[in-house]
């Protein structure tokens, strides 16, 4: 229910450009208190801005596109996502999801010893990676409706399509926000409900970020750091020490 705030929440600021809290609480049929709690967290995501009374959207910027992300952490995302493919061996189906750390990993495969792997992906940038790579894997896109700036595809059609998968070897995603707290979080509701609907098809979870997205949390959760089997990164948060056998899930 509180993702569902979240998103809906987001929506209407974004195609009015400002809301006050009564109009939010009338139009969700919530308390002032709760549509209070809620712009706080939302407002501390960078997602929206309080100002008296109510909020307003932050401009959706090219910032936010995958193509200018490609280039942020451009050397230590590609160091990420040949770390990733140590963990595979030939005869592996893997599922991925979109995202740059992800969009690296796969072009390594070219220069990596693997032949014989089978890649599902909602993710149209990921599949384009896989496409222009000079070795031939098979690949199959799970179809769907695509998200505007990350280019990965939601909606009832791609959830079906990984229910019917019989087996995951591996699922190898990306992230918006890691921390000790809230796990796993994505920015986007549609994109977590694909991403979790995967991980409980899937035998391993493997998670790529760089150390950017540590301590900080999205507005949805995807699953707990208990559940990643494996946390693919540059550098490891103290704090995140704590985490029961850390030394067996990070690989640096």
């Amino acid at each position: 229910m509180k993702e569902y705030r979240f998103n809906k929440i987001l929506q209407i600021i974004r195609e009015r450009g400002y809301l006050t809290v009564k109009e939010i609480a009338q139009e969700l049929s919530i308390s002032e208190i709760t549509v209070r709690r809620d712009l706080n967290f939302l407002e501390k995501q960078g997602l929206i801005k309080r100002v008296r009374g109510g909020a307003t959207a932050v401009n959706i910027t090219s910032e936010n596109s995958f193509f200018l992300k490609l280039e942020e952490n451009k050397e230590i995302k590609k160091k990420i996502g040949k770390k990733a493919l140590s963990l595979l061996k030939d005869g592996k189906v893997i599922a991925t999801s979109g995202g740059t750390t992800i969009y690296y990993m796969i072009q390594n495969l070219d220069e990596s010893p693997l032949t014989d792997i089978t890649i599902l992906t909602n993710s149209i940038t990921t599949a384009w990676a896989v496409i222009n790579l000079r070795k031939t894997f098979k690949l199959i896109h799970s179809g769907g409706t695509a998200k505007e700036k990350s280019f990965e595809c939601i909606g009832g059609h791609v959830i079906k399509f990984f229910q019917e998968i019989g087996k995951i070897d591996y699922y190898f995603l990306g992230a918006n926000g890691v921390d000790l707290k809230n796990g796993v979080t994505f920015l986007d509701l549609e994109e977590a409900e694909v991403a979790k609907t995967i991980i409980s098809k899937a035998e391993k979870i493997v998670l790529l970020v760089d150390s950017s997205k540590f301590k900080s949390s999205a507005p949805f959760k995807v699953c707990s750091l208990e559940e990643v089997n494996f946390i693919v990164t540059d550098s490891i948060p103290e704090e995140f020490k704590n985490i029961p056998d850390w030394d067996k899930k990070f690989i640096v």
